[in-house]
């Protein structure tokens, strides 16, 4: 059992660092783009096949406001990646060029507002999974960090999820998801490290905003139980 649930963390942050690198697809050669969204498309399969009880579950027990949050955010991840998957079939030029679809113009239009759906309910999915990690981590130490290094942890978070919000809004990330621009503006001028960290952070900005609204619909349940 344990060596499962390593396999499937192993698994998780794959797909979480290919998914950021794939988000910088004008800094690397397209083959490498077409080969890396391939092996984050088969993790993505891997995921669902490790986690198969998610599957028999969803039409047991009841649904509360936070499962069907859960559940929501969990089946339109993978409508998206399922979108995702197709359309990069269809802009292909190396590893599907095989097949001849010549549906690159329409492809575009599907994989752009696709992969940027997919990535926003990505950190969403992991703000609603991440009281485990916390849990996790508070097992492994075995007693809860101190004042100070909480304190200091939040006002990481806060930092992060500012910056986020800025470059979200600042790349115009959020006209991707409704297809309001007809080309994407990048800047090929930027570092890699500091992409990287600007999307790590607009991921932990979507993180923190699933993560507080699940504790406020825990906090919310427990108020009317006690009432």
């Amino acid at each position: 059992m344990k060596a499962k649930r390593a396999i499937k963390i192993g698994v998780d942050l794959a797909m979480t660092a290919l998914f950021l690198c794939q988000m910088g697809y004008h800094m690397m050669d397209n083959r490498a783009h077409e080969w890396l969204g391939i092996a984050l498309c088969l993790l993505f399969i891997l995921h669902h096949a490790l986690n198969g009880e998610w599957h028999r579950a969803l039409f047991r027990g009841k649904y509360s406001a936070q499962r069907l949050l859960l559940t929501a955010v969990d089946i339109l991840l993978v409508l998206s990646m399922a979108a995702v998957i197709v359309s990069s079939v269809m802009v292909s030029r190396h590893a599907f060029s095989f097949l001849g679809l010549h549906l690159r113009g329409l492809g575009r239009q599907l994989h752009r507002p696709a992969t940027m759906w997919a990535f926003v309910l990505v950190g969403l999915h992991l703000g609603l999974h991440w009281s485990m990690v916390l849990n996790a981590v508070r097992k492994k130490t075995k007693r809860k960090a101190g004042k100070a290094a909480a304190a200091a942890l939040y006002v990481l978070l806060v930092l992060a999820v500012g910056f986020g919000a800025y470059q979200f809004v600042h790349r115009g990330l959020w006209m991707e998801l409704f297809r309001l621009r007809e080309f994407a503006f990048l800047d090929y001028g930027e570092t890699l490290p500091y992409f990287l960290l600007s999307y790590m952070a607009i991921l932990a900005l979507w993180t923190a905003g699933s993560y507080y609204l699940s504790k406020l619909l825990k906090n919310r349940k427990k108020s009317v139980k006690s009432a």
